[in-house]
């Protein structure tokens, strides 16, 4: 009976959520240096992104839309093979911001790689 009343007042504790960052991850039939290629190329064609981090050798891209404190994207490499590499996708929002579900920016990324390598 309380926890009904405190809900009708609006006093109940809000329930932290506690989950993923939006994320995808998609596998490319090229080499590992294809990929990346194509990765950068994606995010600048594709999401109008800015790079900011471009490390080839740590497997690591990250960009930017340009706002202070607004949605990054991080893009990790995985070498499978000679000639497939696994592209792991990660929306990343500054804190104290509610993240949410999807990221339209991971999905147009994860998408346009799809779609190219068909």
């Amino acid at each position: 009976m309380i926890n009904f009343i405190l809900r009708w007042l609006g006093l109940e504790k809000p329930v932290a959520k506690v989950g993923l960052r939006p994320h995808r991850t998609v596998e490319l039939p090229l080499t590992y240096d294809a990929a990346y290629s194509r990765v950068l190329e994606a995010i600048e064609l594709v999401l109008g992104a800015n790079v900011s981090i471009n490390d080839r050798r740590g497997r690591l891209i990250e960009a930017g839309f340009g706002l202070v404190n607004n949605e990054r994207v991080r893009c990790s490499f995985d070498i499978l093979a000679a000639d497939r590499t696994g592209v792991s996708i990660e929306a990343i929002f500054p804190a104290g911001v509610t993240i949410p579900e999807h990221s339209r920016a991971v999905d147009a990324l994860a998408n346009a790689l799809e779609t190219s390598q068909r």
